[in-house]
């Protein structure tokens, strides 16, 4: 189906987990779609609801995120039954915006809440709300920073604080590029997983930036309640891959991110993952918006078990020193060329 954009607005076009995004938020994140006409419609978009615009009541709250401190993160809800034929879940961060979607994943209204800024509302959309679009619309999406090696992609899972993007941005200031940094759209093309670029960029902590790079300060911040800034580097655009690449390896990393006093520390190890055991630890990275959907939690078993036999999974313990990384990206290089 395309979309049409409504006279008389404004529209940026972009290119983002292989669909075209036109949206009225400039989102500097992405990289402009310039060469392309403008009556070409766009797969997925992005509207601003004015501060007199009233979303529409919801009849059921059927999910509640927490972070790690049990503070409300996302609630998520369907649209009372009546309310609009277009709009079917609201996606509430409490104090800071609300997202509607449509129940076919087309088109997202965003509303910041006062105090909110631009900045806080495009890293919702790309790194919490998109995901469960994409989600919604039928594909599925790995919680997963990953790199583009001469193997093929290799992406990083585990929980939060595990390491995923320090890791990865060890592999981009080695000339390895990252292609997605939270959000991993996979595909099936030809009996093979293949990993979808999301956009270039990845957020670290100051820490890890301060270790990698050596200055962290110069870096843009990502939004006021994190203090993540995203990584820049030379070429960084130039060498983002616009086209899919074969999933090569999935690691399941452990162990703590940042740096830690341990002693002695042993040198990074990689273990093969069982084919069961790879299912349930890449089972809760998959992103899922309506969790009561039976067909969609049908639909990603299917999928997981043909990506964990088609793809392998290893499980990756680096120690929480910043200057085992180089040791940890070897290792992983070491095991792509086996084969």
């Amino acid at each position: 189906m395309t979309l049409k954009l409504a006279q008389g607005l404004h529209f940026h076009r972009y290119r983002v987990s292989g669909l075209v995004l036109a949206s009225e938020l400039h989102l500097p994140e992405l990289t402009p779609l310039q060469d392309q006409p403008v009556t070409e419609g766009p797969e997925i978009l992005v509207r601003l609801a004015g501060e007199g615009h009233h979303f529409p009541k919801i009849s059921d709250w059927f999910l509640t995120m927490t972070l790690p401190d049990g503070e409300p993160w996302l609630s998520c809800g369907r649209v009372a039954a009546g309310s609009t034929s277009n709009a079917s879940y609201l996606l509430h961060f409490p104090g800071l915006g609300d997202f509607l979607v449509d129940a076919a994943g087309q088109e997202i209204a965003c509303k910041a809440k006062p105090g909110t800024g631009e900045e806080a509302l495009r890293h919702l959309l790309l790194n919490q709300v998109l995901p469960l679009v994409l989600n919604l619309r039928g594909r599925e999406v790995l919680h997963a920073t990953t790199v583009l090696t001469p193997a093929g992609a290799c992406a990083f899972t585990g929980q939060t604080g595990s390491g995923k993007s320090t890791l990865a941005a060890g592999f981009l200031l080695a000339g390895y590029p990252v292609i997605s940094d939270d959000c991993l759209l996979l595909d099936e093309r030809n009996g093979r997983i293949a990993a979808i670029p999301a956009y270039p960029g990845i957020r670290l902590w100051d820490d890890a930036l301060e270790a990698l790079h050596g200055a962290h300060e110069k870096f843009p911040t990502t939004a006021p309640y994190t203090t993540k800034r995203r990584l820049l580097v030379p070429n960084q655009r130039e060498q983002f891959p616009t086209e899919p690449v074969p999933l090569a390896r999935v690691y399941c990393l452990e162990g703590p991110a940042g740096c830690h006093e341990a002693e002695p520390l042993s040198p990074p190890s990689i273990r093969h993952l069982r084919r069961r055991d790879s299912f349930m630890h890449l089972l809760p990275c998959l992103f899922r918006l309506d969790i009561q959907d039976r067909a969609m939690l049908t639909r990603q078993f299917l999928f997981l078990d043909r990506l964990v036999a088609r793809v392998p999974v290893r499980q990756l313990v680096v120690p929480p020193d910043f200057s085992s990384l180089p040791l940890a990206r070897e290792a992983v290089l070491a095991d792509l060329r086996t084969g």
